[in-house]
């Protein structure tokens, strides 16, 4: 179970790979032009946010969106590790079964979900409100764990989520709009 605390999530910038389609697992990958953009596009959405922690995934995408978007606040910065993205195998695997895939019958999802929860757990420990920046696998697994409805669960980059429970008991998700 995810601690029920209110928390800002954002997948990390675009990369090369995430343009072209190209799928390659793990690959520690930096922001291209366009992914460099739209984290400074969202920069004024965070500076509003009083966010006091910054957790975040250790691969280059997601650390480079967290400077670009953090620069002007005074929060603490952790790296969780359990924050790093799936490969590819657990992402077809995960997806496919939907709201199910912590039931899945694959070992890897379950392990991947696992570490996410971890993670998750690591994150909402710190100080709020938090930030957590990641990636689209990170994102999928939350949704699942907090069976959020009327949110897509497959999210673009740099595009900035509140979650937060509605009366002490379920998840809702709400995507922030650019001013």
């Amino acid at each position: 179970m995810i601690h029920k605390k209110d928390f800002y999530f954002i997948r990390h910038g675009q990369t090369d790979f995430n343009a072209s389609n190209t799928k390659l697992d793990h690959d520690d990958v930096s922001l291209n032009v366009t992914g460099i953009r739209q984290a400074k596009a969202i920069k004024p959405i965070i500076a509003d946010l009083s966010i006091k922690s910054i957790c975040h995934s250790p691969l280059k995408r997601a650390k480079e969106t967290k400077e670009l978007i953090s620069s002007h606040i005074q929060a603490n910065h952790h790296e969780i590790p359990e924050l790093g993205e799936c490969t590819q195998q657990i992402w077809k695997d995960m997806t496919s079964y939907g709201k199910n895939a912590f039931n899945s019958p694959h070992k890897h999802v379950k392990v991947f979900m696992t570490q996410v929860l971890n993670g998750m757990n690591k994150a909402l420990s710190c100080e709020g409100p938090v930030l957590i920046v990641a990636h689209g696998g990170i994102h999928w697994a939350i949704c699942c764990f907090m069976h959020i409805d009327h949110h897509d669960w497959i999210i673009g980059n740099c595009l900035p989520v509140h979650f937060f429970v509605e009366n002490k008991k379920y998840w809702k998700a709400k995507v922030l709009k650019v001013k």
